[in-house]
């Protein structure tokens, strides 16, 4: 039997989908950028690789299965964890929360999902110029604030 404060609190905090992302960076120190097909909302945003994590799925394995279903790179390699996210949409099922992960990979060749129409390596700067999206811009600062201070 339910309590009542659990569900005022599960009403208070509300219900998201877990998301994990990848800033994928080359051998060139050029990050992958990719293109939502009009169909998958946002529609036509330059974005990160990412999705949400099924259930029971372990965070590291979701990373692992979106970034080779997005891409097709199976070979890369977590750096650290970069960025927490919140996402809040117009219909709150859709509410996220994830984290984004800096990622290094030996691969150029991408294999684009569905859900993508266009990739780009560019360089962290040239990539936060184009980039068009609040928390896809935030993640993008904050993987060259931490480059930075790492070099």
């Amino acid at each position: 039997m339910k309590s009542r404060r659990a569900n005022s609190l599960s009403e208070e905090v509300g219900q998201f989908t877990f998301c994990v992302a990848a800033i994928l960076e080359n051998t060139k120190g050029e990050i992958l950028l990719i293109k939502r097909a009009p169909d998958n909302p946002p529609e036509n945003v330059w974005d990160v690789v990412g999705g949400a994590v099924e259930q029971f799925e372990d965070p590291f394995e979701g990373l692992k299965r979106e970034v080779e279903e997005e891409t097709g790179i199976t070979d890369f390699e977590i750096v650290k964890a970069l960025d927490d996210f919140h996402w809040y949409q117009e219909e709150p099922k859709w509410d996220m929360i994830g984290l984004t992960f800096w990622c290094k990979t030996n691969t150029r060749e991408v294999i684009l999902s569905d859900e993508h129409v266009k990739f780009k390596w560019l360089k962290p700067k040239d990539a936060l110029k184009i980039s068009n999206h609040q928390i896809v811009t935030s993640n993008l600062k904050q993987y060259i604030k931490e480059k930075n201070r790492l070099e």
